[in-house]
């Protein structure tokens, strides 16, 4: 038992300079790699422009289908002095 303590001592000063020397490499690699971004930067890719999306105008009108149930429900143009319905498809006069 008398033996115990300075293996244990020399455990723990072997942990010790384990963990410097793995800080001292974490900094070098870190240090390395920023000097190598600095030296050597990477050219900016340019993005693509984003596509607008086209608005469509609708109007709000009661659906006559019973699937609408005559709710409200938006109308998109589909074509001349036509609407059609956004949730069943119905295609009607212009209101």
């Amino acid at each position: 038992m008398r033996d115990a303590l300075p293996l244990a001592v020399l455990v723990l000063l072997l942990l010790g300079a384990a963990t410097v020397i793995v800080g001292v490499l974490c900094l070098t690699t870190a240090g390395l790699r920023g000097a190598h971004r600095l030296l050597h930067p990477k050219p900016r890719r340019r993005l693509p422009a984003p596509a607008l999306p086209v608005q469509r105008r609708y109007v709000w009108v009661a659906c006559d289908t019973p699937r609408c149930g005559h709710l409200q429900t938006p109308h998109y143009p589909a074509g001349p002095g036509r609407v059609e319905c956004n949730h069943c498809g119905t295609v009607r006069p212009r209101p």
